[in-house]
Protein backbone atom coordinates (compact mmCIF):
# COMPACT_ATOMS: atom_id res chain seq x y z
CA UNK A 1 0.00 0.00 0.00
CA UNK A 2 1.85 3.32 -1.09
CA UNK A 3 2.82 5.95 1.83
CA UNK A 4 -0.32 8.72 2.43
CA UNK A 5 1.22 12.15 2.66
CA UNK A 6 0.80 14.44 5.59
CA UNK A 7 -0.71 18.00 6.17
CA UNK A 8 0.12 19.54 9.80
CA UNK A 9 -0.69 23.35 9.55
CA UNK A 10 1.16 24.26 6.67
CA UNK A 11 3.71 21.25 6.78
CA UNK A 12 3.85 18.64 4.14
CA UNK A 13 5.38 15.31 5.02
CA UNK A 14 5.42 12.22 2.35
CA UNK A 15 3.91 10.13 5.05
CA UNK A 16 3.56 9.54 8.84
CA UNK A 17 7.34 8.40 9.91
CA UNK A 18 8.71 11.62 8.41
CA UNK A 19 6.27 13.82 10.75
CA UNK A 20 6.35 11.81 13.96
CA UNK A 21 10.93 11.92 13.17
CA UNK A 22 10.64 15.93 12.30
CA UNK A 23 8.46 16.66 15.92
CA UNK A 24 11.04 13.59 17.57
CA UNK A 25 13.54 15.88 16.92
CA UNK A 26 12.51 19.09 18.01
CA UNK A 27 11.61 16.84 21.04
CA UNK A 28 15.20 15.15 21.81
CA UNK A 29 17.42 18.53 20.97
CA UNK A 30 16.54 20.59 23.90
CA UNK A 31 17.06 20.17 27.64
CA UNK A 32 13.56 18.86 29.97
CA UNK A 33 11.87 22.22 30.66
CA UNK A 34 12.83 24.27 27.75
CA UNK A 35 9.58 26.68 26.34
CA UNK A 36 9.83 26.42 22.75
CA UNK A 37 9.94 29.46 20.82
CA UNK A 38 10.11 30.88 17.39
CA UNK A 39 9.35 28.17 14.78
CA UNK A 40 9.73 25.42 16.85
CA UNK A 41 6.44 26.56 18.96
CA UNK A 42 4.77 27.20 15.68
CA UNK A 43 5.46 23.83 14.57
CA UNK A 44 4.22 22.15 17.40
CA UNK A 45 1.12 24.07 17.66
CA UNK A 46 0.40 23.22 14.80
CA UNK A 47 0.54 19.55 15.32
CA UNK A 48 -1.48 20.02 18.94
CA UNK A 49 -4.07 21.40 16.89
CA UNK A 50 -4.21 17.84 15.00
CA UNK A 51 -4.76 15.85 18.86
CA UNK A 52 -7.94 14.35 18.62
CA UNK A 53 -8.66 16.15 21.90
CA UNK A 54 -7.55 19.27 21.24
CA UNK A 55 -10.25 21.57 22.86
CA UNK A 56 -9.88 20.05 25.72
CA UNK A 57 -5.93 20.02 25.76
CA UNK A 58 -5.52 23.79 24.87
CA UNK A 59 -8.97 24.76 27.40
CA UNK A 60 -8.44 28.26 28.50
CA UNK A 61 -5.50 29.29 25.79
CA UNK A 62 -1.68 28.55 25.36
CA UNK A 63 0.74 30.48 27.28
CA UNK A 64 3.60 28.39 25.90
CA UNK A 65 4.97 24.58 24.80
CA UNK A 66 7.64 22.99 26.78
CA UNK A 67 9.75 19.84 26.29
CA UNK A 68 9.31 17.41 29.72
CA UNK A 69 8.97 14.19 31.03
CA UNK A 70 5.39 12.70 31.04
CA UNK A 71 3.17 12.44 34.12
CA UNK A 72 2.96 9.32 34.17
CA UNK A 73 6.17 8.11 32.72
CA UNK A 74 9.95 8.94 32.49
CA UNK A 75 9.64 9.43 28.68
CA UNK A 76 9.92 12.88 26.78
CA UNK A 77 7.08 14.35 25.39
CA UNK A 78 5.21 17.91 24.91
CA UNK A 79 3.78 20.36 27.46
CA UNK A 80 0.96 22.80 26.74
CA UNK A 81 1.49 25.15 29.32
CA UNK A 82 -2.35 27.12 29.65
CA UNK A 83 -3.68 30.61 30.09
CA UNK A 84 -4.81 29.95 33.56
CA UNK A 85 -1.05 28.03 34.63
CA UNK A 86 -2.53 24.57 34.54
CA UNK A 87 0.02 22.09 32.47
CA UNK A 88 -1.23 19.08 29.89
CA UNK A 89 1.38 16.51 28.12
CA UNK A 90 0.31 15.29 24.63
CA UNK A 91 2.36 13.06 22.55
CA UNK A 92 3.43 12.94 19.06
CA UNK A 93 1.94 9.73 18.21
CA UNK A 94 -2.09 10.75 19.35
CA UNK A 95 -1.50 13.29 17.07
CA UNK A 96 -0.22 11.80 13.82
CA UNK A 97 -1.78 8.71 14.31
CA UNK A 98 -5.48 9.36 16.57
CA UNK A 99 -8.96 10.94 14.76
CA UNK A 100 -7.66 14.86 13.67
CA UNK A 101 -9.66 17.09 15.45
CA UNK A 102 -12.58 18.80 13.87
CA UNK A 103 -10.01 21.62 13.40
CA UNK A 104 -7.70 19.78 11.49
CA UNK A 105 -10.41 18.10 9.25
CA UNK A 106 -11.61 21.34 8.32
CA UNK A 107 -8.30 22.68 7.35
CA UNK A 108 -8.12 20.04 5.03
CA UNK A 109 -11.15 20.33 3.28
CA UNK A 110 -10.39 23.73 2.93
CA UNK A 111 -7.19 23.35 1.17
CA UNK A 112 -8.58 21.11 -1.15
CA UNK A 113 -10.75 23.75 -2.30
CA UNK A 114 -8.27 26.32 -3.31
CA UNK A 115 -5.64 23.67 -4.37
CA UNK A 116 -6.18 24.25 -8.06
CA UNK A 117 -5.77 27.84 -7.93
CA UNK A 118 -2.48 27.63 -6.26
CA UNK A 119 -1.41 25.30 -8.97
CA UNK A 120 -2.44 28.12 -11.38
CA UNK A 121 -0.61 30.57 -9.30
CA UNK A 122 2.33 28.48 -9.21
CA UNK A 123 2.55 27.54 -13.49
CA UNK A 124 2.12 31.44 -13.71
CA UNK A 125 4.91 32.32 -11.36
CA UNK A 126 7.02 30.13 -12.80
CA UNK A 127 6.16 30.97 -16.23
CA UNK A 128 6.78 35.04 -15.86
CA UNK A 129 10.15 34.66 -13.48
CA UNK A 130 12.28 31.52 -14.90
CA UNK A 131 15.51 31.53 -16.10
CA UNK A 132 17.10 29.99 -19.05
CA UNK A 133 16.82 26.54 -17.17
CA UNK A 134 13.36 26.87 -16.21
CA UNK A 135 14.32 27.92 -12.02
CA UNK A 136 13.13 30.75 -10.11
CA UNK A 137 15.48 32.00 -7.16
CA UNK A 138 13.86 30.90 -3.59
CA UNK A 139 13.19 33.83 -1.11
CA UNK A 140 14.29 32.20 1.57
CA UNK A 141 17.18 30.30 0.99
CA UNK A 142 18.51 32.45 -2.56
CA UNK A 143 18.60 28.66 -3.89
CA UNK A 144 17.77 28.24 -7.71
CA UNK A 145 14.76 25.76 -7.78
CA UNK A 146 13.05 23.85 -10.48
CA UNK A 147 9.29 24.01 -10.42
CA UNK A 148 9.13 19.93 -9.08
CA UNK A 149 10.77 21.71 -5.69
CA UNK A 150 8.75 24.49 -4.86
CA UNK A 151 5.80 25.19 -3.07
CA UNK A 152 3.59 27.97 -2.80
CA UNK A 153 3.85 29.02 1.03
CA UNK A 154 1.19 31.54 3.06
CA UNK A 155 3.67 34.01 4.13
CA UNK A 156 2.88 35.39 7.96
CA UNK A 157 1.20 36.17 10.02
CA UNK A 158 -1.17 35.08 7.25
CA UNK A 159 -0.58 31.04 7.71
CA UNK A 160 -3.29 28.71 6.46
CA UNK A 161 -4.03 28.05 9.66
CA UNK A 162 -4.64 31.45 10.94
CA UNK A 163 -6.75 32.09 7.81
CA UNK A 164 -9.10 29.14 8.34
CA UNK A 165 -9.08 30.21 12.28
CA UNK A 166 -10.12 33.77 11.33
CA UNK A 167 -12.88 32.46 8.96
CA UNK A 168 -14.64 30.52 11.39
CA UNK A 169 -14.05 33.06 13.70
CA UNK A 170 -16.08 35.65 11.76
CA UNK A 171 -18.33 33.08 9.75
CA UNK A 172 -19.19 32.26 13.57
CA UNK A 173 -18.77 28.16 11.72
CA UNK A 174 -19.74 25.50 14.33
CA UNK A 175 -16.44 23.25 12.66
CA UNK A 176 -18.19 20.46 14.92
CA UNK A 177 -20.97 20.08 12.50
CA UNK A 178 -19.49 19.81 9.31
CA UNK A 179 -20.18 17.33 6.91
CA UNK A 180 -17.52 15.98 4.45
CA UNK A 181 -16.92 14.17 1.66
CA UNK A 182 -13.83 11.62 1.97
CA UNK A 183 -11.93 11.03 -0.93
CA UNK A 184 -8.75 8.64 -0.03
CA UNK A 185 -5.34 10.29 0.24
CA UNK A 186 -6.50 13.23 -0.52
CA UNK A 187 -8.53 13.94 2.86
CA UNK A 188 -11.74 15.84 3.41
CA UNK A 189 -13.92 17.79 0.99
CA UNK A 190 -16.66 20.01 1.76
CA UNK A 191 -20.31 18.58 1.21
CA UNK A 192 -21.76 21.92 1.31
CA UNK A 193 -20.34 24.15 -2.28
CA UNK A 194 -21.64 27.22 -1.09
CA UNK A 195 -19.11 27.05 1.75
CA UNK A 196 -16.41 26.04 0.19
CA UNK A 197 -16.73 29.09 -2.29
CA UNK A 198 -17.01 31.22 1.14
CA UNK A 199 -13.68 30.12 1.78
CA UNK A 200 -12.54 30.57 -1.74
CA UNK A 201 -12.54 34.29 -1.38
CA UNK A 202 -11.75 34.57 1.86
CA UNK A 203 -8.38 33.00 1.40
CA UNK A 204 -8.17 35.26 -1.96
CA UNK A 205 -8.78 38.72 0.22
CA UNK A 206 -6.52 37.27 2.64
CA UNK A 207 -3.38 35.27 1.75
CA UNK A 208 0.29 36.14 1.01
CA UNK A 209 1.44 34.04 -1.51
CA UNK A 210 5.31 32.97 -2.49
CA UNK A 211 6.95 30.77 -4.43
CA UNK A 212 9.82 28.80 -1.98
CA UNK A 213 11.46 25.37 -1.77
CA UNK A 214 9.77 22.81 -0.65
CA UNK A 215 11.40 21.35 2.34
CA UNK A 216 12.09 25.23 3.77
CA UNK A 217 8.29 25.12 4.70
CA UNK A 218 8.61 22.75 7.18
CA UNK A 219 10.54 25.66 9.30
CA UNK A 220 6.92 27.61 10.14
CA UNK A 221 3.70 26.95 10.96
CA UNK A 222 0.51 27.91 12.55
CA UNK A 223 0.61 31.78 13.66
CA UNK A 224 3.64 33.66 11.91
CA UNK A 225 5.56 36.86 13.34
CA UNK A 226 7.35 38.19 10.55
CA UNK A 227 6.67 41.11 8.63
CA UNK A 228 6.91 41.51 4.88
CA UNK A 229 9.90 42.50 3.19
CA UNK A 230 10.25 43.58 -0.67
CA UNK A 231 12.41 40.61 -0.78
CA UNK A 232 9.44 38.02 -0.11
CA UNK A 233 8.28 37.96 -3.77
CA UNK A 234 4.66 38.22 -2.24
CA UNK A 235 2.03 36.57 -5.24
CA UNK A 236 -0.56 38.91 -6.01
Amino acid sequence: MPKKPVVIGELRFSAKGEAKSHFTDILNKHPLGTELQGDEFDNVMALLLCHPKANDKIASGVKSIKIDQGFYSLNRCFHVVRVDGSIEDFSIGKCIDGEHSPFHRFCIACRRTVEAELRAKKAKYFEDNRDKDGKVVCPMTKEKITFEEAHIDHREPFTFSAIVHFFTQANDIDINNIEYITEGKYGNEFKNQELAEQFQLWHRKNAKLRVVKGRTNLAKSYLGRVSNTKADNILI
